[in-house]
């Protein structure tokens, strides 16, 4: 009987270094495998720090802010295509930099970080000078196309 035993413990001794022999040269390979595909793997754009975005934030939002004090001080009626041009640009930039921040879970919110509508909400004169400036852009484009008639002229004489 204790021959049983002993061939028993034996045989779970060899079973057992037989696994970790296994697990272990599984492992080493994994290894070699994640090193070899890490190799291959392209490189990400190099991710800026929750500073540098919200400085540029900052910076396209100064050109917003620059412009609503320039509009209220000569109390223009338009905006030139430059200053159109400056708005998308800084709506376009903006909205990357709100983006960036909240993938990167470095969003705080109000009322350190605005978002765009929010900003908008404190820029009332550049915003109705750029939908009134867009209204325009697309009856101008709406008008030849299409063959649309300017207010109270009919088609029958």
């Amino acid at each position: 009987m204790d021959n049983f035993f002993i061939l028993v413990i034996g045989f779970l001794f060899a079973l057992m270094a037989g696994f970790l022999i296994f697990y272990f040269q599984t492992q080493q390979s994994l290894k070699e495998i994640k090193a070899k595909i890490e190799e291959f793997h392209v490189p990400s754009a190099v991710s800026r720090t929750a500073s540098e975005v919200r400085r540029e934030c900052a910076i396209n939002h100064d050109v917003l802010v620059l412009l609503e004090a320039d509009i209220s001080r000569t109390k223009r009626e338009s905006l030139t295509e430059e200053e159109l041009q400056s708005f998308d640009t800084a709506r376009v930039k903006i909205k990357a930099c709100i983006a960036e921040l909240k993938a990167s879970g470095e969003w705080i919110g109000l009322p350190f970080d605005l978002d765009w509508r929010e900003m908008l909400d404190r820029l009332p004169n550049v915003l109705a000078l750029y939908r009134k400036a867009e209204a325009d852009k697309q009856a101008l484009e709406l008008s030849p196309d299409k063959g649309a008639r300017p207010p109270g002229d009919s088609p029958m004489p």
